[in-house]
């Protein structure tokens, strides 16, 4: 029994080992055959992946790969752009997801057919973009098939989206490009040539019809035509310049003239290029020619007028000065020399003050900031003379980037003189020599004009009429009244000049311009010394002459509040004074009132 029981456990052992290693071997086997599975989709993965990044790579536009469902396989990065999504929110997803106005499934038979005869299906859509822009795209389906093992395929559609409005952006831009071309040709009058020796044709630029006096198109294109149209002097020049250019196989420049087509005699800037092959072989020539006759008009006016300002400040007595923004002295003609006694070989790098010569504070001030010479100023001399010398500046770009200043000037001092003179002889009594009427208009004006109404200046005009100078003057002639107003006038400023301007108004008349706040006391004392000089006898060749006054004040601000009130109601004052025979009388409002009652048709009414 002992021994049957172990029979059986050894035959149970045996069954459950055999049956162990089959499945063993069975799992190794699934295991072995997942792996070869495996390792062939991922080659095949690889392999799509490869063929998918080749088409990526061939393209810039949008693509994007679906499979026979229209389920997203991949996309490029300008498509997710486009979406505006990452790749994990578009890749697995239906392409029906993007906002177009295109129906995947509604025209899949097209794109069947349109593939089947064509083997691409093209079409215009309308992409809504999140933006809300509304963008034109055109859509080009082609299948891309990817082998398999065992000769099995598997097909994807690559989808290639064209952004339309960008499209028609490049090509108008090109066009303007184009359009900008020309324009240029015909603004620098650049004119251009080609010779194909391969196709034996000739081609012209627009530009260089006009240059040669043609309308486009009027001729078929000519070498000979250029080359017959130059001044019979020039064209050996143009001939050896193609054949140099011909020899060296590089550009030759040359310049020569032209008669062309209109009769216009044009000068030319030509230059000439040869192109070959590897073998030496001559393919075209070209050749660009530029209208250069303004320019060289140009340059001769702008020779001329070189010519014309060296003269013109080498002949003159014209200032010239030269100098940089930090006032550095870069040339000065041979007045500005004469004055200054710099040599023009030392005068470079000299700050311009050192050609003014030593100018006081405001001066220095006005030249170095304001450089805006609205009245002449001072220029002195290596003598020691001061020239007054009105200056005009201007500010010009040299052609390095720099920019330069000039000054022409021309010496005033004469005209000045003569104008201090005028002014001098315009405000001066010519007997006395005393301030006249119009000096004194000046003073008030000047004095109102700083003031204005301000109670807190005073200002007082006494008015002195001499009685008597008349009289002399018809009895003794006038040389004898001159003389008397001399030593009237000698007599009267030694006293009273001291309190203020002392003016000669009229023949027999002075005032006192008194700014200061004058009480009546201080006037009253003044108007007694007045008396008092005058009673004193003038001695005039023997005669003794005694004269009288009458004086009249006028007070600002308690009289009048303006220069013309001021003078009207001391010149009032003083011919009151003398009306009554007194030494002096002050304005009050009593006195306006009772002269107006005076003028004939005048009603007191109207105040």
């Amino acid at each position: 029994m002992l021994n049957e029981i172990n029979i059986f456990s050894g035959e149970k052992i045996i069954t459950m080992v055999i049956f162990g290693a089959i499945v063993f071997f069975s799992m190794a086997g699934a295991i072995a055959y997942h792996l070869v599975k495996f390792r062939r989709r991922r080659e095949e993965w690889e392999q799509a992946e490869r063929m998918f990044q080749g088409v990526f790579n061939q393209v810039t536009d949008s693509i994007v790969v679906v499979d026979k469902e229209g389920i997203i396989y991949k996309a490029n990065e300008t498509f997710l752009k486009y979406q505006g999504k990452p790749a994990d929110k578009i890749i697995g997803k239906s392409i029906q997801r993007i906002p177009m106005d295109y129906i995947f499934e509604d025209e899949l038979d097209e794109l069947k057919k349109g593939i089947a005869e064509k083997g691409v299906y093209e079409r215009d859509i309308k992409f809504f973009h999140k933006s809300g822009e509304v963008i034109p795209i055109h859509l080009v389906f082609k299948p891309l098939k990817i082998s398999k093992k065992k000769g099995q395929e598997k097909t994807y559609m690559v989808v290639t989206g064209t952004d339309l409005k960008k499209t028609y952006e490049k090509d108008e831009y090109i066009s303007q490009q184009k359009e900008e071309l020309l324009e240029i040709q015909h603004l620098a009058h650049l004119g251009y040539w080609e010779m194909n020796y391969l196709t034996k044709k000739i081609y012209w630029s627009r530009e260089l019809y006009s240059i040669l006096g043609y309308e486009e198109g009027e001729v078929e294109p000519n070498l000979d035509i250029i080359y017959w149209m130059a001044y019979e002097d020039d064209q050996n020049r143009v001939w050896k310049a193609f054949l140099r250019a011909f020899q060296a196989q590089e550009k030759v420049d040359t310049h020569y003239r032209i008669k062309n087509n209109r009769g216009e005699i044009r000068d030319i800037y030509l230059r000439i290029r040869h192109y070959f092959t590897k073998d030496n072989e001559h393919l075209r020539t070209i050749g660009i020619l530029q209208d250069v006759t303004k320019q060289v008009d140009l340059r001769e006016e702008l020779n001329a007028q070189v010519v014309f300002t060296d003269k013109v400040l080498n002949n003159s007595r014209l200032l010239f000065i030269e100098f940089n923004s930090s006032f550095e002295v870069r040339s000065i003609n041979h007045v500005v020399q004469q004055l200054s006694g710099i040599a023009y070989d030392d005068v470079e790098n000299k700050n311009l003050r050192d050609i003014f010569g030593n100018l006081n504070r405001a001066h220095r001030k006005f030249v170095n900031e304001n450089l805006n010479f609205k009245r002449p100023l001072p220029f002195k001399d290596y003598k020691g003379n001061i020239h007054y010398i009105q200056w005009d500046h201007a500010t010009f770009s040299r052609r390095d980037g720099e920019s330069t200043n000039i000054l022409l000037g021309i010496d005033v001092s004469e005209t000045i003189e003569k104008r201090k003179a005028l002014e001098a002889a315009f405000v001066q009594d010519p007997v006395t020599k005393l301030p006249n009427r119009y000096k004194l208009e000046q003073v008030l004006d000047n004095y109102f004009n700083k003031s204005g109404i301000n109670s807190e200046r005073y200002l007082a005009l006494i008015f002195i009429h001499v009685e008597g100078i008349h009289a002399v003057g018809d009895a003794f002639g006038q040389d004898i009244e001159d003389q008397l107003m001399r030593s009237l006038s000698e007599r009267l400023y030694g006293a009273i000049g001291k309190y203020g301007l002392f003016v000669r108004r009229y023949t027999d008349q002075f005032v006192l311009f008194y700014p200061c706040d004058a009480s009546i006391k201080i006037i009253m004392e003044i108007c007694q010394l007045v008396a008092k000089l005058l009673k004193n006898p003038f001695i005039i060749e023997e005669r003794s002459i005694t004269l009288r006054n009458h004086i009249g004040i006028s007070k600002y601000p308690d009289h009048a509040n303006t220069k013309e009130d001021l003078i009207r109601f001391g010149s009032a004052a003083m011919h009151e004074a003398q009306r009554l025979d007194l030494d002096y009388y002050f304005y009050h409002e009593s006195l306006g009132k009772k002269l107006k009652s005076k003028v004939n048709g005048y009603e007191l009414n109207n105040n």
